[in-house]
């Protein structure tokens, strides 16, 4: 991990107490990556830069709320999602990681990192749609219901096919990394030129997992074969955890089911965020779902 983080000016959005803020939460996660370089870090300090980064988020977003209200900004129910996400969701579920792994090392980074790379996106394209130096990400008409269901599902589901527990980590995905990860694109099409992307990314330690489970086998490493397998199971996954809801109907056909690159994964992310986009922590690694209406073939 990189353990210089600096504050770029790029960062301001032009409100003082926002930006500010920002500043603050950069110099908690800084001070601590700054403990790991230096092997000064223990439990004691891992718990109350923990307690004291939940602390000073809440603050900060009850702050840039207030301010997102006096100025009537468009996007505030879609930003107080996202703000919601990560302190109800994200930073409970990397307190219980840390804790269940007593503090270890790559707990403490991966805290760190999840939380480097949100705030910098966040700050970057969120923050900045407040004042109109850019445009949000995210697809407003986002029917929170339905990704409740589809996150319960998901998780309902992976215990299912594969004895796996796990735990929302985030309903409101962004794209950032979240390990050495295999990504598969299903596109189902109708006949008006309309498609349902979905793109299912799984870190490969978790697809080792998942194979070893259903052909009961000890493979340690991905082969072509557990590639394949996978690939092949990932329609009767969408299947199963309802996503088919609107294609059983008989409107929507698989067209297309392939690998696609990092790359490709980044490129959608890039503009705009999928409509739905989930990420769940399970007993053997991450896996994330994003499923987006799009016009045409892609």
């Amino acid at each position: 991990m990189n353990n210089e983080i600096t504050w770029n000016p790029a960062f301001n959005i032009g409100v003082d107490i926002v930006d500010k803020a920002h500043q603050r939460l950069f110099s908690i996660v800084r001070r601590m990556l700054k403990l790991i370089r230096e092997n000064e870090i223990d439990q004691w300090t891992c718990i109350e830069g923990l307690k004291y980064f939940k602390n000073y988020t809440a603050n900060h977003f009850t702050e840039e709320e207030a301010y997102m209200r006096s100025i009537g900004y468009v996007g505030y129910d879609m930003h107080k999602r996202l703000h919601d996400n990560m302190k109800d969701i994200t930073l409970p579920a990397l307190e219980e990681k840390m804790k269940a792994s007593n503090y270890s090392m790559e707990s403490v980074e991966q805290f760190l990192g999840i939380c480097i790379s949100w705030l910098t996106g966040h700050i970057m394209i969120e923050d900045r749609a407040i004042t109109g130096k850019v445009h949000s990400k995210w697809d407003y008409s986002q029917v929170e219901e339905y990704n409740e269901i589809l996150g319960k599902s998901l998780v309902d589901v992976m215990y299912k096919f594969f004895g796996l527990n796990s735990r929302m980590f985030s309903d409101h995905y962004g794209g950032e990394k979240f390990g050495k990860t295999i990504n598969f694109c299903l596109l189902y099409g109708a006949c008006d030129n309309k498609f349902i992307r979905v793109i299912v990314s799984l870190e490969e330690r978790l697809i080792i997992s998942s194979v070893q489970s259903l052909l009961v086998t000890e493979q340690p490493h991905l082969d072509t074969a557990s590639l394949t397998a996978t690939q092949e199971l990932m329609p009767q996954l969408l299947h199963a955890i309802g996503i088919q809801l609107k294609i059983e109907d008989g409107l929507y056909h698989l067209q297309k089911n392939s690998m696609v690159s990092d790359d490709f994964v980044a490129k959608i992310f890039a503009t705009r965020n999928p409509k739905y986009s989930l990420l769940i922590d399970t007993d053997a690694g991450y896996l994330a779902l994003c499923i987006d209406e799009v016009r045409k073939k892609a």
